[in-house]
């Protein structure tokens, strides 16, 4: 008995099906299925998906389809007959979504009947919940293929809906053909079927009545069964495979064709990549192509040529060209980096020859498959990258890569607990783990991917649908970036990275400095400065990229790094990977002589001498299966994409246990399997390989460089590029001071929106504050008493009140804030005139006559009744800075309390750099961060900040839980605890957490931002 199930949903549907379409595929191959057709709700959702199956269930034929809403609830499934048909499909569902709420699609009737025109070639549609008068309509739309469903669910009032359905077969001449309306691929599937439509209707089950299915009956049925079902109508089960046996298409058919307008007249993308790459080889080895250079780019350029990749790398070097037109500063990353030809075409600044770089990891003729070029651009205008994409290539043809939300842990039990009626926040009951354990991986919904796009030649709403992605100007396509991959569409990554905001911003400053040098770029920083490797070895980092946390601080002081390879494997040591493969320790004993750094076998010294003999990165661990677990390199690549797509779906156990048996058969010791296995484990939730960890070792060598020579102008850029790092202005403005920056504060006269350096006197420059630091105040506001300012400069306090006409919120904030101190006015008195400016009906209405009017006006009103205001003290100053700034020109908030607060201890953070290890000392300070990473164990880390520096403290897991109330809310905290070092590296082991002010007081006495629990 032959069969095809021709309307099936899976969990794509989101919240309206129970499986995943391999689930469904496989199912549906054991039971001996003639085909399965995919209609996921508004969307081609699961097609990737299945069609990967089907690779390993090749009896079973796919169908694509999709389901569509029509706008008074009726659905239509529609079934791709060729590819016309498909390319159609995605068009209608691109409409469907247009200009919609997201979740909301439809396909208005109007909208049908403009696509019915051409009667939707290539397309079988089946109706459903359609108003009988609709169908004669509809049907004329798809002549020869419309057919009316028939179900058999054992369902109330089945028996009249069925007949309902043939008389009106009988009566328009229409087709009649089987369906089981599947949703699960097995009966047991039931339950949870019945807990996603609790979440998507926001009802506990015990509520939700009507919304569920009234039996277990939409599972897929055995041909039998159906047959059994439909004895009585043998045609509606024929029709099942007539309808198989036209619908041909297949995702196989998606022919991607890269875009090349700009390809010059005459030239194949062959050529010109050819052409630019050799002339960019020039341009880096200006002293002569060095042979092994030379060798490595025909290797690559001939591999690019055999896989026809030339197209995606003009597409990323004519991105990469717009954003140096327009002097955004950008940098390849990842895998890219391990690309001679990406170096010599300056998409990325690594040289990988000089490295040592595996290119395989990058591109391979057994991977045959598009590489993945991430290119960082400024955060503050990578905007100005996307518009550039969608101008030049037309949002029919450029749509943004969506990233696929699924069910964690934590929010699928909060889902499940309220679906059983109990608190979202409650440990769950049994049967709330069993279900929590199903519905974890499930798709919630559709977002927007951090940057990825996919381009085309021709229109993409023809290969998948293109939807609007709830920011504005932005679209996405329906597929992530797996899916993509396994179509085989090009997706180029356009991320935003704000360290790069930050050194352009510096080297602008450097320039204006210094106008007469060349000006600096990433490329042309000196390499290798001993007084930056100097400051990197004392773990001088506030600002740096990558570099700045206090965990990267800590190992910082432990490697003692010496040179850029150095930084290299600093980025990755501080990273899952290495950690809970405990290769850390093994690698600092190695690099201090401790012990010897022979590799485990020889023939592992090629692989692991670098790295003294500890792998830390992800190539590493791959060389090593190909080595000595007898893989192959698309095994290993295999490895690799199983490593990265474990934390989604965790399995990765096939690949594991091939590995470990090779890695012990080639004579490995055990410990060290076991080890290289639970490092494995912690790359899968995050690990770099060493490609990506030399690009971001160049960003953090670049910073460190810019902060060792140049302190003021780094943080100056690093100011104006807030919101970025690991930081507040307030730690970055306490560094520069301690570097010897001289901070100059907001003056109305004087400063601009942004941060800038001024010239004083012979010395370095100053960094006068900007206006963009002023909380609450928008530019629009600096831009109306800007342009009054330029025509003359305020004379005093009540010109710039007469003049600007700036709301009460804003003058308040800059006047308590002191931005108003140049002009010799008290902050309080200040205020008071505000008030009186604001509040006086004379004063307020002579605003638009005389200033002379004005001011005497106000005199009058404030003479009489203006108290006598006492001089804000130092920590009430400090208070205000805080409030209107987040931080103060004028001392540090500890420095003030020290001298006004008994319960201040004596310690300083400068004076427990100096104490011996093992001392109890009691610290008092501000917390500027608190984490606490999964690999620690429960152990909490944060770092407090007085006038002198900061120190990190340690808190184990009892401490914490005994202090947390304390700990998390306060800003100023004093702790008792004891001293421990580590080489350089100096932190508090703390024992006992108390506030500062005696009890709890929260934020309120002072706004501060700490980097909390990222």
């Amino acid at each position: 008995m032959e069969y095809a199930e021709l309307h099936c949903r899976t969990h794509y549907s989101f919240l309206r099906g129970a499986s995943h379409p391999a689930e469904l595929v496989t199912r549906a191959a054991e039971l001996g299925y003639k085909a399965l057709a995919i209609t996921d709700l508004n969307g081609v959702y699961g097609i990737p998906k299945a069609y990967e199956a089907t690779k390993e269930n090749p009896t079973l034929k796919l169908i694509v389809g999709s389901e569509l809403v029509l706008e008074d609830g009726a659905r239509l499934t529609l079934l791709a007959q060729n590819r016309p048909g498909y390319g159609l499909m995605c068009r209608i569902l691109t409409a469907v979504h247009a200009g919609k709420l997201k979740g909301e699609g439809f396909l208005s009737w109007a909208e049908l009947s403009e696509f019915g025109t051409n009667k939707f070639p290539g397309l079988v549609a089946i109706p459903f919940e359609f108003a009988s008068e609709r169908i004669a309509e509809v049907a004329r739309y798809f002549p020869e293929r419309f057919y009316l469903p028939v179900w058999r669910q054992l369902e109330k009032g089945e028996r009249s809906r069925i007949k309902k359905t043939l008389d009106l077969s009988e009566k328009l001449a229409l087709p009649i053909v089987a369906v089981n309306s599947v949703h699960y691929h097995l009966p047991e599937r039931r339950a949870l079927q019945d807990v996603l439509v609790s979440i998507r209707e926001g009802q506990p089950l015990k509520s939700a009545g009507h919304h569920l299915f009234s039996n277990a009956e939409r599972y897929l049925k055995s041909p039998e069964q159906m047959a059994r079902l439909f004895r009585d109508l043998p045609e509606a089960l024929a029709n099942t495979v007539r309808i198989a046996g036209q619908c041909t298409f297949s995702p196989s058919e998606l022919r991607y064709r890269y875009p090349s307008e700009w390809i010059p007249l005459g030239e194949t993308a062959q050529n010109y990549l050819e052409r630019l790459t050799w002339e960019g080889a020039r341009r880096r080895y200006a002293g002569g192509i060095p042979q092994d250079v030379d060798r490595q780019l025909r290797h690559e350029l001939k591999l690019i040529q055999e896989l026809g990749f030339a197209d995606y790398f003009l597409t990323i070097w004519e991105i990469v060209e717009f954003a140096r037109s327009r002097k955004i500063l950008c940098q390849g990353r990842g895998s890219a980096a391990n690309s001679a030809v990406c170096f010599c075409l300056e998409i990325t600044a690594i040289d990988p020859v000089r490295m040592n770089l595996l290119f395989e990891r990058f591109i391979s003729a057994e991977r045959g498959e598009p590489p993945d070029i991430d290119v960082d651009f400024e955060h503050e205008r990578r905007e100005e990258v996307i518009q550039h994409i969608y101008q030049k290539y037309g949002r029919d043809r450029a749509g943004m890569v969506s990233a696929i939300i699924t069910y964690r842990s934590r929010s699928a039990v909060r889902e499940v607990n309220k679906a059983f009626g109990a608190d979202p926040e409650a440990e769950p009951s049994e049967q709330v783990s069993a279900m929590v354990e199903e519905i974890h991986g499930f798709p919630r919904h559709l977002s927007i991917h951090s940057g990825g796009f996919t381009l085309s030649a021709d229109p993409i709403i023809e290969t998948v649908p293109i939807e609007p992605a709830r920011m504005e100007g932005r679209t996405i396509v329906q597929w992530d970036k797996e899916d993509l991959a396994v179509i085989g569409l090009l997706k180029v990554d356009i991320l935003a990275l704000g360290m790069l905001s930050a050194i352009r911003r510096t080297f602008d400053l450097i320039q204006i400095r210094e106008p007469g040098r060349e000006k600096l770029t990433i490329a042309n920083i000196p390499p290798e400065d001993p007084k930056t490797y100097a400051m990197l070895q004392v773990a001088d980092t506030v600002g740096v990229f990558q570099i700045e946390s206090r965990a990267q601080m800590n190992m910082l002081h432990r490697l003692e790094p010496k040179c850029f390879y150095d930084l290299v494997v600093e980025v990755a040591l501080v990273r899952p990977g290495p950690i809970v493969g405990q290769m850390v320790h093994p690698y600092l004993r190695r690099r201090r002589g401790l012990e010897s750094s022979a590799s485990p076998d020889p023939r592992l010294d090629p692989i692991l001498g670098r790295t003294l003999g500890v792998p830390l990165f992800q190539e590493q661990v791959m060389k090593m299966a190909i080595v000595m677990a007898n893989f192959t390199p698309g095994e290993a690549d295999q490895l690799r994409r199983a490593i990265g797509a474990w934390r989604s779906n965790g399995t990765i156990e096939k690949m594991g246990k091939k590995l470990k048996e090779g890695f012990l058969a080639n004579g490995l010791p055990l410990e060290f399997v076991e080890r290289v296995f639970k490092q494995i484990k912690g790359f899968a939730e995050y690990g770099f390989p060493e490609s990506h960890a030399a690009s971001f070792a160049l960003i953090a060598y670049a910073s460190s460089y810019l902060k060792c020579h140049y302190p003021g102008e780094f943080a100056c850029a690093l100011l104006n590029s807030q919101p970025m790092g690991f930081y507040s202005s307030h730690t970055i403005i306490e560094d520069a001071k301690r570097h010897g920056v001289h901070v100059l504060p907001v003056h109305p006269n004087i400063s601009g929106w942004e941060c800038v350096m001024e010239k004083i006197n012979a010395a370095a420059p100053a960094l006068r504050l900007g206006f963009r630091i002023v909380n609450g105040l928008g530019e629009t506001d600096f831009e109306k008493f800007r342009d009054i300012r330029e025509q003359k400069s305020f004379d005093s306090f009540l010109d710039f009140l007469y003049r600007t006409h700036l709301p009460p919120r804003v003058l308040n904030r800059l006047a308590l804030a002191g931005a108003f101190d140049s002009f010799g006015i008290e902050r309080r008195d200040a205020l008071w005139e505000i008030l009186a400016v604001h509040s006086t009906p004379s004063v307020n209405s002579q605003q638009t006559g005389s200033q002379m009017d004005f001011f005497q006006v106000l005199a009058e009103a404030t003479s009489a009744s203006q108290p006598q205001f006492r001089p804000l003290s130092s920590f009430k100053k400090i208070q205000a800075e805080f409030e209107a700034f987040g931080l103060s020109v004028h001392g540090h908030p500890m420095g003030a309390l020290r001298k006004i607060l008994k319960a201040v201890p004596p310690t300083t953070t400068a004076a427990v750099k100096q104490t011996t290890s093992g001392r109890v000392v009691r610290l008092a300070g501000l917390v500027i961060a608190r984490q606490r990473p999964q690999t620690a164990k429960g152990t909490v880390f944060a770092t407090i900040e007085d006038e002198f520096g900061f120190t990190d403290l340690m808190l184990r897991e009892e401490v914490y839980k005994k202090f947390s109330d304390v700990f998390v809310s306060e800003p100023f905290l004093v702790i008792r605890g004891k001293v421990q070092r580590d080489r350089g590296a100096v932190n508090i082991l703390v024992d006992t957490v108390s506030p500062l002010f005696g009890q709890p007081t929260g934020q309120e006495i002072l706004r501060t931002t700490s980097y909390d629990f990222h």
